[in-house]
């Protein structure tokens, strides 16, 4: 799976979870909607706009990846819906209160 950002965000600890978070949510669609398309993980595309907190699956992801992954994010390109809302909503709440991390770190 390749992430490609449209913005990194302020916060490096905060972009950290954040990947994690995107390869965890299109992994468990994956699993959940075509297990046995796994092996082609890595021709998932994936963009994330820090900085909006929005994440959408790249129009270069061929099909029928595309279309599985798509399904499971809403339109605005946000955090996916349905069952996942809640979850999505509580690590959007932490990437708000996340703290920056000082440049000596």
């Amino acid at each position: 799976m390749e992430i490609h950002w449209k913005s990194f965000g302020n916060n490096p600890l905060q972009r950290i979870h954040l990947e994690y978070a995107v390869q965890l949510q299109v992994r468990m669609a994956l699993i959940k909607e075509a297990e046995h398309l796994m092996d082609y993980l890595s021709l998932v595309i994936v963009e994330v706009c820090a900085d909006k907190g929005t994440v959408s699956i790249g129009k270069e992801t061929p099909e029928p990846l595309y279309s599985i992954l798509s399904r499971n994010f809403d339109p605005s390109g946000s955090f996916a819906t349905d069952q996942n809302q809640e979850e999505n909503n509580a690590l959007v709440a932490y990437f708000q209160a996340s703290t920056p991390v000082p440049a000596s770190f």
